[in-house]
């Protein structure tokens, strides 16, 4: 499901400059200066969770707000003074649009679905009043039951609208789970929570109670959370302990204990905000600045880990271009604009390699071991290739840029792989062969593109199988989308199989391989040639 989000008049967001962003699975930046509203869109989703639940269910609550101002939000607890989030430049109220596309089949219903959903929170009473759209249009205030999660008028009984959509797109954003940028579990005494995340000694217990309670699911998560730590770190061996006065936690890494004051607050981070994130297994998981007190090879790491407990996908706000390049399929700029608000819009990609690897600071990557950079298909590719690249503990070592799919696989790529050749001499492409049997030949811009890699002296890896989808295996696919699923056949197109899943998913099935099943592959072999 996609979920177009607009949001006036809420904080810096001025009407003339509403927010608008796209809320889909996979990764998304917010990238932008101090006070340009990044961090106040993330805030959005958790000050308004008790209006998403509100408007998430065929309630009374929801009928109320569509026959008139007569539902009074309660604004989440961290608000101490509800004014402070309307727009300070105006005295217009609050306005959130709701709109919902499903990208897979509708199922039947026999009165349209509303796809669009209007909510007004008054300035001066805090009262809601929600508008339904449908085909034809806005539906009147008048008197509505429901009847399942369709909509009735009262008079007759008619069947108006189908909600389906719209509830359950509101219960995806009730469910996001917020991280703000603080994220130390040490000396913060047993306060419980800041904004979503348990903290102090009140998480010191938690930990506690999940390692060695009773609960063998409990056990088996801390276990399973050790080991991805322990792996994105590269320890040979990682046990994590509460201390015995409940204050902290005590680390034996490699044989050596340590208290966590002493391997910083990177690791802290890591241990807190994914263990919360883990309990909590929401839809979307929103993160004020994930590169703070995280070595620059550890970021994407830090993401993709955090990621893999949300059921969707991240937000992320950042300072790095570089960060929202790699590790988001979609990145939006945020500005100051004075008097007019703060200003939000899609972020434009960067045309040349060159300049992308200029964004990344490659010099000083390349300060902290990294040696290679990697072309890759499309920003999809970039979190699934990763992915092996971990396994093979090269994940640290290879920084991964994406080609920008059939825009930049063509026959003129030649100029653009010279530039970067100026940079680094140590460069390797990978790319889909998009075949659709064995014998089939490569489509001109993809054999012009092999062959200017070869003229650049770069080593191009196109792929035996039509995608690096067609590498996931059967069980991998089982372990996170489910048994009615398969692995695709060599040559079959994601797409055309049903079910299928997208291929922002591709990364966390490839997460659950085991090397053996990939490495003997052109695709294994490749990785490991370099």
């Amino acid at each position: 499901m996609q979920i177009a989000l607009t949001i006036n008049n809420y904080r810096c967001f001025h009407a003339a400059n509403p927010a608008r962003i796209i809320i889909k699975p996979g990764f998304t930046a917010l990238v932008g200066v101090n006070n340009s509203g990044k961090s106040s869109l993330l805030k959005f989703f958790y000050e308004f969770r008790r209006l998403f639940s509100l408007m998430g269910n065929p309630t009374g609550n929801f009928l109320n707000a569509v026959g008139g101002y007569s539902e009074t939000l309660v604004f989440n607890e961290s608000v101490t003074d509800p004014d402070e989030v309307f727009c300070n430049l105006n005295e217009l109220d609050l306005r959130i649009t709701i709109e919902v596309e499903d990208e897979g089949p509708l199922s039947y219903s026999p009165v349209p679905y509303a796809k669009r959903l209007d909510i007004f929170v008054q300035r001066s009473s805090r009262q809601l009043k929600a508008v339904v759209h449908i085909g034809s249009g806005p539906l009147p205030a008048i008197g509505y039951d429901f009847r399942g999660n369709v909509l009735v008028r009262t008079q007759n009984g008619e069947g108006i609208a189908d909600l389906s959509f719209i509830f359950a797109a509101c219960n995806d954003l009730e469910k996001t789970f917020y991280i703000g940028p603080f994220r130390n579990a040490l000396n913060i005494g047993a306060k419980e929570n800041y904004y979503d995340i348990q903290i102090g000694q009140a998480f010191i217990n938690q930990w506690r109670n999940y390692q060695s309670g009773p609960s063998k699911r409990h056990n088996q998560f801390v276990y399973k959370l050790t080991q991805d730590i322990k792996q994105i770190f590269g320890f040979d061996d990682l046990q994590i302990h509460p201390a015995s006065n409940n204050q902290s936690l005590n680390l034996l890494i490699n044989g050596k204990s340590y208290g966590l004051s002493e391997v910083g607050s990177g690791i802290a981070q890591f241990i807190i905000v994914l263990a919360n994130a883990a309990i909590h297994a929401p839809t979307y998981i929103l993160i004020d600045e994930p590169e703070l007190n995280l070595h620059p090879s550890l970021q994407l790491d830090f993401l993709t880990t955090l990621a893999s407990y949300a059921k969707h996908g991240i937000i992320f706000s950042t300072h790095s271009i570089g960060l929202a390049r790699i590790g988001a399929q979609r990145s939006y700029s945020f500005k100051k604009l004075g008097e007019q608000g703060s200003e939000l819009k899609p972020y434009e990609a960067t045309a040349r390699l060159s300049e992308f690897l200029g964004e990344l600071s490659f010099e000083g990557y390349r300060e902290l071991g990294f040696n290679t950079v990697l072309l890759v298909e499309g920003p999809k590719d970039i979190l699934t290739v990763q992915q092996f690249l971990r396994q093979l503990r090269k994940d640290h070592k290879v920084v991964l840029i994406h080609l920008g799919g059939g825009s930049g696989i063509n026959p003129h790529a030649g100029l653009q792989l010279e530039e970067i050749k100026r940079i680094t001499t140590t460069v390797y492409a990978l790319i889909d062969s998009e075949k659709d049997k064995l014998d089939a030949p490569l489509d001109r811009g993809r054999r012009g593109f092999e062959e200017a890699c070869e003229a650049a002296k770069i080593k191009c890896c196109v792929l035996e199988r039509r995608a690096i989808e067609n590498y996931l295996t059967d069980r991998a696919v089982k372990v996170v989308k489910g048994e009615k699923y398969r692995a695709l056949l060599p040559y079959e197109l994601l797409g055309a199989m049903s079910p299928s899943w997208g291929k922002e998913e591709n990364w966390k099935i490839a997460r659950e391989m085991r090397m053996e099943e990939w490495i003997d592959t052109d695709l294994g072999k490749f990785l490991t040639s370099f």
